[in-house]
């Protein structure tokens, strides 16, 4: 069924650990792909699917990147869209750059089937759905209870979603 961008809270770009950007393993064994201790956003992009959705995608929008594989799988990055979605220079791809934070602690696939508005969301329903994915407003502020405060807010989090009128910011951590 196809989606409206009131559907979306945010969108979920997601690949598995050792494709795109290079990534290491971290002490939770969970793969980032960014220098955790980077104060602010880094630039980042990600192929996307030629689909209508990526039309959907505009600058200010939330993202997050979720990394799979057999180790740990987890939403590894918080972030904001910079750009409208193109293709990549010398490329027919579209590509979404948006600037990212590393978390500092990755939320594992474990804890988004666990959560009881979360294991409905499709990043855990569609094993095989091309990116974007998203995550309905509901799901993005139940997602907010698993991030740590200072990460919301280096990657501008809490603003864009005290904006959003379909997901409150209170302020939790």
């Amino acid at each position: 069924m196809p989606i409206e961008r009131e559907d979306v809270g945010c969108w979920v770009v997601r690949g598995n650990a050792g494709t795109g950007t290079p990534t290491t393993v971290t002490s939770t064994s969970i793969a980032r792909t960014s220098t955790p201790a980077a104060p602010g956003p880094v630039p980042q992009e990600w192929c996307l699917a030629r689909t209508y959705r990526t039309r959907l995608v505009e600058p200010g929008d939330l993202v997050v990147r979720y990394l799979g594989g057999q180790k740990a799988p987890g939403i590894v990055e918080l972030g904001r869209v910079t750009h409208p979605v193109q293709p990549a220079e010398g490329s027919d791809k579209p590509e979404v750059r948006y600037a990212a934070v590393s978390l500092r602690q990755p939320v594992a696939r474990q804890v988004l089937k666990d959560d009881p508005v979360l294991s409905g969301c499709e990043l855990i329903r569609l094993g095989r759905a091309a990116n974007p994915l998203h995550l309905t407003p509901e799901e993005t502020l139940a997602l907010t209870a698993y991030l740590a405060a200072d990460d919301l807010e280096r990657a501008a989090w809490p603003a864009r979603l005290a904006e959003n009128p379909f997901t409150p910011w209170t302020g939790q951590d």
